[in-house]
């Protein structure tokens, strides 16, 4: 019995730690990439990518904003799991669940969606892999909306003082229950548009708390 449970919690613990199985977001390359122009253009209204699949499906969307604030007081907003619920849109309730590895956390998360005239409330647990003051990358553990993934990618814009945010998503909406589900799979530019408004309302909302909690602190 006791080699049973020994056995049994290696095992749990090895799963906490598996990579991501419900997809890896690609995010940004910063390749060839001048910090300065993309700035520049980020400033003239949303900055926005839309990656598709070779089907044509909706493989990701990418959002990015510049915020008038240093590298770690943008990190500082996106590690403080629990105070979501605060300033990000439709999220109800934020939690950390555990902490598997170093840099790494299990967080569930509540949101309620409303889409045409339904509203739904969805619950689901996520892995965090955070590289300090750079990156993020989260993927479906359980709950609502397997499939889901996304990232975030913090870039400096020399000399400044501000630093690029690119918040990458895909929330598989099509994993919902009638009738939003079929709803979502018989119209793909639905989907899209739906991933599209929401990294831009989430990547808006994070500009404006990390200001905010930048003006507090002079």
């Amino acid at each position: 019995m006791k080699k049973f449970l020994l056995s049994l919690l290696f095992l749990i613990s090895l799963l906490w730690t598996l990579p991501d199985l419900a997809g890896e977001p690609e995010g940004i390359n910063m390749k060839g990439l001048d910090p300065d122009q993309i700035a520049a253009l980020a400033k003239q209204g949303s900055l926005l990518i839309v990656k598709l699949k070779p089907d044509g499906g909706l493989k990701e969307v990418v959002s990015a904003a510049v915020v008038n604030a240093p590298a770690d007081k943008v990190w500082d907003t996106l590690a403080d799991f629990e105070s979501y619920p605060k300033f990000m849109p439709q999220t109800t309730k934020m939690r950390v669940i555990s902490k598997p590895a170093e840099n790494q956390f299990i967080t569930e998360q509540t949101i309620t969606v409303e889409i045409y005239v339904l509203k739904v409330n969805l619950t689901y647990q996520h892995l965090q892999k955070l590289e300090p003051k750079r990156k993020i990358r989260f993927s479906y553990l359980s709950g609502d909306l397997p499939g889901t993934f996304g990232a975030w990618d913090l870039v400096e814009v020399p000399g400044k003082n501000q630093t690029i945010i690119f918040y990458t998503l895909y929330s598989n909406l099509t994993s919902l229950p009638w009738p939003i589900g079929p709803i979502m799979k018989s119209q793909p530019d639905f989907l899209t548009s739906v991933n599209v408004s929401t990294g831009s309302m989430v990547v808006k909302a994070v500009k404006e708390e990390v200001e905010k909690r930048q003006e507090s602190c002079r």
